[in-house]
């Protein structure tokens, strides 16, 4: 995301803090250079005079000439928008306007091309939904689109957590405790600055739990991904934090109202499940208090708010706790528990009634593509599956599934711990969260339920902030005893009657097992919503990352799924697109790891061909080998070689590219597939030439079983013979064309590249105004996403072209080809549609 400001108010500076996200420019200098650069502008926030470049969006401070503006874009900007009025109180105006250039940015996000979707209102029960994870979120979904006649099936990769006594192998659903929570202000995001709580949230990732911080992974030991999340976390400003704040709340209002809906339209569902509604909240700090009465009285969810001696009245078994500084008062507010696992099993039987079906143990492990990006179905343990659409919410456990799609990396694990104690005289009658700053375990719910085994009146206490990123914690994680020890302590100052009767029974972790769940969270706090498409006209949905708000916000997404597929609009489908908050493009995170792996990969020097296909291996093969060919060493080695004309032309054709833009329109390709915040590791080796005995050496100390080649010279015999399987990615139509410029050569000649799916060989679509360049990058892409699967082996036939045989006269001729003769106007054969 990135907004450009052109407008004469200095006062944007200091809102937007040397944001990372906001460029600057005086309207009266040149405003191509920053509208034309690798980094997408994606609104613009201008006077409107200024205005003779395109961006994406457009935020104008003079509404009068936003008629002309539109006239002038013809159609090439998704939004043109005033500025917003000066009234809200509250809010500066310059965070209004950066808030409303947000909103512009993500709903052009959203909608981008969601015409494509083919949308029928009228489906009988033969229209399927696949639903990939059976936590809350996906349950709600499923009951949602059976009870509207969809044919759901359900896929996880865990057991039926209805007769599964491990709890390791069930997801955060029904592997934590047995209790969730609803209240408006549940999955509050944690990205706060200058807030009369949080003065600066920023860091609290990169130091350990012991050390003050919200981390059980040593900050040492994170991976890049890792890095890449924690750096997103980092560079939320403020007045976004905010929005995104707002926006969670608006979220969680709407699915109250929902929950409301539900627990009246279908009472059998939360009989015997432990349903407590209103919740007390209490509070250490009295500024903690003061704020919550604000905050809760705006979103209307306050029943009652007293004096700490009227609240300590009504609840006199919190006053040791109030006498020994633990506890400035409490409200009362909106809310309701249940037993979580009892929910799941009521709806798992809900949804089964309703003809739905659930496949257990049967974990789903990609997705499979056609050329256009287009989910064809997804592949299995159990084979592939096919659906008219797919709903997918993995988890952290997931999230390599994710990878291609905008989701990736956003969703990562931070923990929470589980403990449960009696609910001893003088009983607790509604359930309580609990706010202490400052310490280990900040956030605590106490649940007031019946032990699904005893029948026996509890307490379940669950909290914990502890990120663990990709990874589960090691059993004998000191950071995780840690938040255990915090949590036991907690339980002993608002309970000690009961934590002394769980301790002298030893039933505080029931089996002598400490529970904990990884729920996934995103660096920016919403939840996501990402709708792709798939080859038969439906969607693929991605859902999920919901902070602490999973149950919370579960019948909100529920009701945004269904609205996506009947073609409608959600509030959800822009507040929880997930290129909100990313950083902008060229934002690079400084990370390296070490490589381990048997995959060599010796890139070439064109950076984003081959950076995009070091992105996939990262994900295919992580720790493979990587060896790099550097063009200036090409360009000695021809020199040593006295293959002078050679050298020339290679140089010529580096200078051709870069002056045409072919470099950078090549760059911005590849950019928009690899995520901004990836980093791949850096090279093993650096070479001029592949043929020494450097590289010979360590391939042999390798032993690679597959070896990918992409952009090289030429490859000797000695390392072919080190290399083991060698699969070399060629950007022309072999046998016809090899060497280089095969693209150049097959337009120039006239020479039709058709074919179907021949295995190894890919055919790229050719579309209107397609160029040389254009067709090479969608090439490389399609090659690059096919190799991992797919070779074929190289019969001795056609023709090798070598840099000089590519002329300016030729260049000409083609050029000449292209503009006038309409090479490319029509390259089907009658009556062949456009694949």
């Amino acid at each position: 995301m990135k907004f450009l400001i052109s407008t004469s108010f200095p006062s944007f500076h200091a809102v937007t803090n040397a944001s990372t996200y906001v460029q600057f420019c005086d309207s009266g200098s040149d405003l191509s250079i920053p509208l034309t650069s690798p980094e997408t502008v994606d609104v613009w926030i201008c006077n409107g005079e200024e205005a003779h470049q395109i961006p994406k969006s457009m935020l104008v401070e003079d509404a009068s000439i936003i008629p002309r503006l539109q006239e002038y874009a013809k159609g090439r900007v998704v939004e043109i928008a005033g500025f917003p009025e000066e009234e809200n109180a509250t809010i500066q105006w310059e965070e209004l306007i950066l808030r409303d250039a947000e909103m512009l940015y993500s709903r052009a996000r959203a909608n981008t091309g969601v015409q494509r979707f083919d949308v029928t209102k009228d489906h009988d029960r033969k229209t399927t939904v696949l639903l990939v994870g059976a936590g809350i979120m996906n349950l709600m979904t499923a009951e949602l689109l059976a009870a509207h006649g969809y044919q759901v099936r359900v896929v996880d990769a865990g057991p039926d957590p209805r007769s599964c006594k491990d709890w390791t192998r069930l997801g955060v659903t029904n592997g934590g405790g047995n209790a969730r929570m609803f209240t408006h202000t549940e999955a509050d995001n944690c990205n706060e600055r200058g807030s009369k709580i949080y003065q600066n949230m920023q860091p609290i990732f990169r130091r350990t739990v012991r050390d003050g911080g919200w981390s059980v992974k040593p900050p040492k030991d994170f991976t890049a991904a890792e890095l890449a999340w924690v750096n997103a976390f980092e560079q939320i400003p403020a007045w976004l934090a905010r929005t995104f704040k707002e926006n969670i709340y608006e979220v969680n209002r709407e699915s109250g109202n929902l929950w409301k809906e539900y627990i009246k339209t279908y009472p059998q569902l939360f009989e015997g499940v432990g349903l407590c509604e209103d919740i007390l909240r209490m509070y250490v700090e009295p500024v903690a208090l003061d704020a919550a009465v604000k905050l809760n009285r705006q979103l209307g969810a306050i029943i009652q708010a007293t004096s700490t001696e009227e609240f300590l009245s009504a609840n006199p078994g919190f006053r040791p706790a109030a006498a020994s500084n633990h506890l400035s008062g409490g409200i009362t507010v909106e809310g309701f528990t249940v037993n979580i696992h009892l929910f799941v099993a009521k709806l798992i039987d809900r949804i089964t009634s309703l003809g739905g079906e659930f496949v257990w143990d049967c974990k789903v492990e990609g997705f499979q593509r056609n050329s256009q990006g287009e989910v064809t179905k997804l592949e299995s343990q159990l084979g592939n599956l096919e659906a008219n659409h797919f709903v997918v919410s993995p988890g952290v456990t997931g999230n390599a599934l994710l990878n291609g799609t905008a989701c990736e990396n956003l969703i990562q694990g931070v923990l929470g711990i589980w403990l449960q104690i009696p609910n001893l005289h003088p009983q607790t009658q509604n359930s309580i969260k609990i706010h202490r700053r400052g310490h280990r375990v900040e956030d605590i719910n106490v649940t007031v339920v019946k032990d699904a085994e005893t029948g026996e009146d509890i307490l379940i206490f669950g909290g914990g902030y502890g990120y663990v990123g990709l990874d589960r914690p090691p059993p004998d994680s000191p950071e995780l005893a840690a938040l255990f020890d915090e949590l036991e302590q907690v339980a002993r100052i608002y309970f000690p009657q009961g934590y002394a009767a769980a301790k002298e029974r030893d039933t505080m972790y029931p089996g002598g097992k400490r529970k904990f769940c990884v729920r996934p969270f995103t660096p920016t706090g919403l939840g996501v919503f990402e709708r792709i498409h798939t080859a038969s006209g439906g969607h693929l949905i991605i859902t999920g990352g919901n902070n602490t708000g999973g149950f919370t916000q579960a019948p909100a997404v529920a009701r945004a799924v269904l609205r996506a597929l009947l073609g409608e609009h959600d509030p959800i489908h822009v507040l929880f697109h997930p290129d909100r908050g990313k950083l902008p493009a060229t934002t690079t995170t400084n990370t390296t790891r070490t490589s381990q792996s048997q995959f060599p990969e010796p890139p070439s020097s064109s950076p984003s061909p081959q950076s995009y296909l070091r992105y996939r291996l990262d994900q295919a093969f992580p720790g493979y080998r990587c060896i790099v060919e550097t063009t200036s060493g090409q360009v000695r080695q021809l020199v040593a070689k006295r293959r002078m004309v050679d050298a020339c032309y290679m140089k010529y054709h580096g200078l051709r590219r870069r002056l045409a833009g072919h470099d950078q329109q090549r760059r911005a390709y590849f950019d928009r597939l690899t995520p901004a915040d990836h980093t791949s590791p850096p090279p093993d080796l650096t070479v001029d030439s592949l043929n020494n005995s450097a590289v010979w050496s360590a391939v042999e100390r390798w032993q690679p079983q597959l070896t990918i080649v992409s952009g090289t010279k030429y490859i000797g015999r000695k390392l072919m013979a080190r290399s083991g399987l060698m699969l070399n990615l060629h950007i022309g139509h072999l046998p016809e064309y090899k060497g280089n410029h095969c693209i150049f050569f097959a337009l120039l000649r006239r020479t039709w590249m058709d074919g179907g799916d021949v295995l190894g060989r890919v055919v790229p679509p050719v579309l209107p105004g397609d160029s040389e360049e254009t067709l090479y990058a969608r090439c490389c892409h399609m090659a690059i996403d096919r190799c991992v699967a797919h070779f074929v082996p190289q019969r001795a036939a056609g023709r090798t072209y070598r840099h000089r045989d590519r002329t300016p006269a030729k260049e000409l001729g083609l050029w000449w080809k292209l503009r006038v003769g309409g090479l490319l106007k029509d390259y089907r054969p009658a009556g062949k549609p456009l694949e």
